[in-house]
């Protein structure tokens, strides 16, 4: 079968009406956008009040999934409220605070990157450096970590069957349930920062 062959003022209209279709397809696309910006932003003022929560006399906003604190000029990131970690039963003894590490580095040997990530966001403001580590004398999962031991500024965050958090020379050990131990996690940074 032969296709029929188009004259140039066929072509021309096709492609004319192509361009038209597109045209208005990128109009409506500019509407559509323009029409939810404008909507949101008269909801933005309330839903901005109704997604703050306090604690404590502390203001906890919420986005992305994370609780934030603003404390001065540094901003902390959590999974949890305060409240929330209080349903896990821990056992704490530690007198150390975040300050103690401004300007040192901070390893941090961890569980699940969710408690690496909580931890370095959070102390990554004071640390001079913080990153992922292996502990001496155990068999280290990424050969690309350093091995540090209680000598360095470590923290361990590991599975137990008791929930707590203790502290051993420059070592801060937060154990406990697997389930629970952002939890725990976040339980340790509230009681740095004062705000427990």
């Amino acid at each position: 079968m032969i296709k029929r062959l188009e004259t140039a003022q066929e072509i021309k209209r096709k492609e004319k009406r192509r361009q038209y279709t597109l045209a208005i397809v990128l109009i409506v696309v500019l509407f559509g956008s323009v029409f939810g910006i404008v909507v949101n932003s008269f909801g933005s003022s309330s839903s901005s009040q109704s997604n703050q929560i306090k604690y404590n006399g502390y203001t906890f906003g919420q986005a992305y999934g994370y609780y934030n604190l603003s404390l001065g000029s540094y901003n902390y990131f959590f999974t949890f409220l305060p409240n929330e970690t209080t349903t896990v039963p821990v056992l704490t003894n530690f007198s150390r605070k975040i300050s103690s590490y401004s300007g040192k580095n901070v390893y941090i040997v961890y569980e699940s990157y969710s408690q690496y990530l909580e931890l370095s966001q959070n102390l990554n403001q004071y640390g001079e450096r913080v990153q992922g580590a292996c502990t001496s004398g155990e068999v280290c999962p990424d050969a690309n970590l350093p091995v540090k031991d209680c000598t360095d500024n470590l923290i361990i965050v590991k599975n137990s069957t008791i929930n707590k958090i203790y502290e051993d020379n420059n070592c801060i050990y937060i154990e406990g349930d697997k389930a629970d131990l952002l939890k725990l996690t976040d339980e340790f940074l509230y009681r740095e920062l004062d705000i427990k």
